[in-house]
């Protein structure tokens, strides 16, 4: 029964955090696809030529490149290796290379910790869900509530890793542009502030409603081994 409670408040608080954080994915795609200044930065360099010009700038150019198909762009710390996806269709695109060029020179300590925390946590949702599956975990509330705090924890340092990249991008990124004489300058610094806004709060919903959602995993299995019982 205190179970099933918990698993209520946790799904409820998951929507009422989509309602304030106004979590809206085609919000952000919308205004991503602004034709005209799609059309302007057409024109730019590649993503990784444009990487490799903004690391210059933040005097960190021992970052290893690369280039994918179709896949999201990141800051690998454990590699210190930036991945790029090739696409080059979209003006926002040079906010995300600077957003990933900034986390390359964010606090080491902050990047390895949120690097190790969060495959530490993974893991133990897994050997929680072996744990309760064999019989193991007697009092599953405990355990709950240790991975909410866990996941507390994580949501703390990876939203402000997040944050910090996402605001200070607008301006390197506009650097950039204005050193290659782009005229429309003000134009596109002023959709990247309408993208921060919203990028900010879905990206700290879906960090945060991720993890709960394994809280939700680990109760409905817990309550449906109950039930078996």
């Amino acid at each position: 029964m205190e179970e099933l409670i918990i698993l209520i408040v946790i799904i409820i608080s998951i929507i009422v955090l989509k309602k304030v954080f106004k979590a809206n994915v085609k919000e952000i795609k919308d205004i991503a696809n602004d034709e005209k200044l799609n059309n302007i930065t057409k024109t730019l360099p590649s993503n990784k030529e444009i990487c490799k010009t903004i690391l210059k700038k933040l005097n960190n150019e021992n970052v290893k490149i690369e280039e994918e198909e179709n896949t999201n762009c990141f800051y690998f710390i454990a590699t210190n290796k930036i991945i790029l996806n090739k696409e080059n269709s979209y003006f926002v695109r040079i906010q995300t290379i600077a957003h990933e060029c900034i986390h390359s020179i964010q606090d080491k300590k902050m990047l390895w910790f949120n690097y190790i925390f969060s495959n530490l946590l993974n893991l133990f949702f897994i050997v929680l869900i072996i744990l309760e599956v064999t019989g193991v975990i007697q009092n599953t509330i405990l355990f709950a509530g240790i991975f909410l705090i866990l996941i507390l924890i994580q949501y703390s340092v990876r939203s402000t890793l997040e944050i910090n990249a996402m605001t200070k991008a607008k301006y390197l990124a506009c650097e950039y542009l204005k050193e290659k004489n782009i005229k429309e300058i003000n134009e596109i610094a002023d959709k990247y502030e309408m993208l921060n806004k919203a990028g900010i709060k879905y990206t700290c919903f879906q960090l945060l409603s991720s993890k709960l959602f394994m809280v939700v995993i680990y109760l409905v299995i817990s309550i449906i081994l109950n039930l078996i019982k």
